[in-house]
């Protein structure tokens, strides 16, 4: 098939979401819900005709005199992640349907621009587009206004520190400056506030930080692109420091959307990671974590909906898988990328960091276990067909990653990364890792069951660890920022208006730049 089959998946969205926001608000509540799914049913149809061949490359255009060429890519590794974004979104509004929302779709869009990037000029323009459009959308559902416009400037400067670090990629600087910017990207500590982390629903979870990480996770997952090595050092410190903000932050989290959000920005620091300790293993270890993943958020928020006044067996086994997920347990699809990431630790000798690691995860497995544990709304409800029918098209792709991910991967292209990820955790002669490594992944899902129920009596807020936690959220430095810039700008202002009031000061500083002339005649 020609290449421009990929630009597909990325016109029909825009378009549809201009004609469909035009016809569908004056249509019946059915009508929109039909529609929806069927404008998510052709777009899975359309990225499906990018699968033969395994890779298209399409050049929108270069810039020959500045060497910039501004492509997009569609290869197995990107072919997985959007087809698993849009299947679980299409299983999300089978079970819990939500308003016609044209500016998602928008958002969808930019995100697959900036997934399907080639270049680093390329990925500044798909970055940019996509901030815009993530201000769009947050506008118009009313989330987190008051810090939505600050979100757009920290991914703009964050792009533009992108875009320096891929044009000096091959220095020490440059490749530090990428690694801090696409960490950014995710909205991971301590530039959390790029996403919105507060007023985000279960309905809306998906759009606000699902689909933002699966777009920035594929830009990680290319990362070699860049011809340069992770800075593992800067990559360690983030995630260690992450990993403990995260557990504190999940202990003061109220309901269980929050704290699903606050488990994937533990479960993602890990992604980075992986690829900093093994540079060829990495890819496959964390293409693993990234796919558990997105199925956790899809899991917990069918499991959110299907709540009853008293817990019930759905959404109890449907929390429990959703954890497991996360944590990447035997039978999932995160497994063998955890379990690796965690003999990569041993084999590298990180003991602190494999530390800190284990009791992150104990922490916020505790309080996951709380929230899933304890989901419960206001009646009794039967679960729909079509609801079933949404489970299973979540289920399914589920299994089939969990139980044959290593047979699958390898059509993506990334045959000898996974070669080598199985070398590392099954046909290896490193007893002492594997077996460590399997104790820091199955101790402290155990420990953290054991704990979910201390969460429920969560300490005063005027206790050390809560206002550890209030002051690690950095709304301090905000307001300090924010106090310094308004000072600066009265002081600008003032001196503008002294400026056209007093002719003598214009006087001076003519004079002033006189004398410097003279001087440097001199």
């Amino acid at each position: 098939m020609p290449d421009w089959i990929l630009l597909l998946p990325i016109v029909f969205p825009i378009v549809s979401a201009l004609a469909l926001a035009r016809w569908l608000p004056y249509r019946a509540p059915t009508t929109r819900r039909v529609a929806t799914l069927g404008w998510l049913s052709i777009e899975i149809v359309l990225v499906l005709l990018n699968a033969l061949p395994s890779s298209h490359r399409l050049v929108l255009s270069t810039w020959e005199r500045a060497a910039l060429t501004f492509a997009l890519r569609m290869d197995g590794m990107t072919w997985l992640i959007v087809l698993i974004m849009l299947v679980l979104w299409l299983a999300r509004e089978l079970i819990a349907p939500t308003r016609f929302d044209a500016r998602a779709m928008i958002v969808f869009a930019a995100a697959l621009v900036l997934a399907m990037a080639d270049g680093a000029a390329m990925i500044l323009v798909a970055w940019t587009i996509f901030d815009l459009a993530l201000l769009a959308w947050r506008w118009e559902r009313d989330l987190e206004r008051a810090s939505a416009w600050r979100s757009l400037v920290i991914g703009w400067l964050m792009g533009l520190a992108f875009f320096a670090g891929a044009l000096t990629a091959r220095t020490n600087v440059g490749a530090t400056l990428l690694a801090l910017a696409l960490w950014a990207r995710a909205g991971l500590f301590p530039f959390h506030a790029l996403l919105p982390t507060r007023e985000v629903e279960a309905s809306t979870l998906w759009i606000a930080r699902g689909i933002p990480l699966l777009a920035v996770a594929n830009v990680w997952l290319h990362w070699h692109a860049f011809q340069t090595t992770i800075p593992y050092t800067v990559i360690g410190v983030l995630a260690a420091t992450s990993l403990i903000v995260t557990a504190l932050w999940i202990w003061r989290a109220s309901d269980a959307p929050r704290a699903l959000g606050l488990g994937a920005m533990y479960a993602f620091a890990l992604v980075p990671l992986s690829l900093a300790l093994d540079s060829e293993a990495g890819v496959a270890f964390a293409l693993w974590q990234i796919l558990a993943i997105a199925f956790a958020f899809a899991l917990v928020e069918i499991a959110w909906h299907w709540r009853a006044e008293k817990p019930s067996v759905v959404p109890l086994t449907l929390g429990l898988l959703a954890v497991c997920a996360l944590v990447g347990v035997p039978l999932t699809p995160a497994f063998l990328g955890r379990w690796g990431l965690y003999v990569a630790l041993v084999e590298s000798g990180e003991w602190l960091l494999l530390a800190l690691v284990f009791f992150a995860t104990l922490v916020v497995c505790a309080s996951l276990w709380h929230w899933t544990s304890t989901l419960k709304g206001s009646e009794a409800r039967t679960p729909t067909r079509a609801e079933f029918v949404g489970l299973l098209v979540a289920l399914v792709p589920f299994a089939i990653l969990a139980f044959a991910a290593w047979l699958i991967t390898p059509a993506l292209g990334i045959a000898e990364s996974v070669e080598r990820a199985l070398a590392r955790v099954v046909w290896t002669n490193n007893a002492l890792g594997v077996g460590i490594g399997i104790l820091v992944l199955l101790l402290p899902l155990v420990g953290s069951y054991i704990l979910r129920a201390r969460v429920a009596s969560r300490a005063d807020e005027r206790t050390f660890v809560m206002q550890l936690a209030r002051a690690s959220e950095l709304e301090w430095l905000e307001r300090a920022i924010v106090q310094i810039g308004w000072r600066a700008s009265v002081l600008a202002r003032d001196a503008f208006t002294l400026a056209e009031e007093n002719p003598l000061v214009w006087i001076l500083f003519a004079a002033l730049w006189v004398g410097i002339f003279i001087a440097t005649a001199r």
